[in-house]
């Protein structure tokens, strides 16, 4: 058995060959809580076990253009966190290079524990977004997976078609397009750009 399941194993008490693995000890006073970097397999094995998980997604409002150093500061501190970045392409120094923003701009997701992280002091971030009861607004699991689902399918990247130019625009991407959010020529290939007489400094 590999040491996963071994460990998903003792987690439900069920018996195996080897040896008990030692309980991580508890944190005395002082100590700064931090998040091990195998979190998710503590996750995982609490919910094995029948725990509830103790992690807890909310939205973030970050101060204008401190998505991505937010993002950072809470991964520094073991914090999981969720930001849809829309790639597409744009010219710089009269060559076509791919450029990133945020999709939700000043919105940052993120998965805490409270009881064990902390995201006090974090230069750039604004507020935590609240609920009816003023509290933190809880966003659900679902919703948070379904979202890094699309992240993987490439729902937000328009410069997929480079390497394939048989598939077709994203839904969202052909939305923003649409509306004046991005150029046609941000979503073309190489050759379509060319094609259609575009110079580098016209494309993006």
């Amino acid at each position: 058995m590999s040491r996963r399941s071994i460990a998903l194993a003792q987690a439900a008490g069920e018996a195996t060959d080897a040896p008990v693995l030692p309980a991580t000890p508890a944190l005395r006073l002082g100590d700064r809580c931090r998040w091990p970097r195998d979190s998710r397999r503590e996750t995982a094995m609490a919910q094995a076990a029948g725990e509830p998980n103790p992690v807890r997604w909310h939205a973030a409002v970050t101060n204008p253009g401190c998505e991505v150093m937010v993002r950072d500061a809470m991964a520094r501190r073991g914090v999981d966190t969720v930001l849809p970045m829309l790639r597409f392409w744009r010219v710089r120094n009269r060559k076509r290079i791919i450029a990133e923003r945020p999709l939700m701009a000043r919105i940052l997701v993120f998965g805490l524990d409270r009881s064990t992280q902390h995201i006090a002091g974090i230069y750039g971030l604004e507020r935590i977004v609240r609920g009816a009861s003023d509290r933190w607004a809880v966003l659900a699991q679902g919703e948070v997976e379904d979202l890094r689902l699309r992240i993987l399918r490439g729902e937000f990247d328009a410069t997929l078609r480079q390497t394939d130019p048989q598939m077709e625009v994203p839904p969202l991407i052909r939305h923003l397009v649409s509306i004046g959010a991005l150029p046609y020529s941000a979503t073309c290939t190489h050759k379509a750009a060319r094609n259609l007489g575009l110079k580098f400094k016209d494309v993006a």
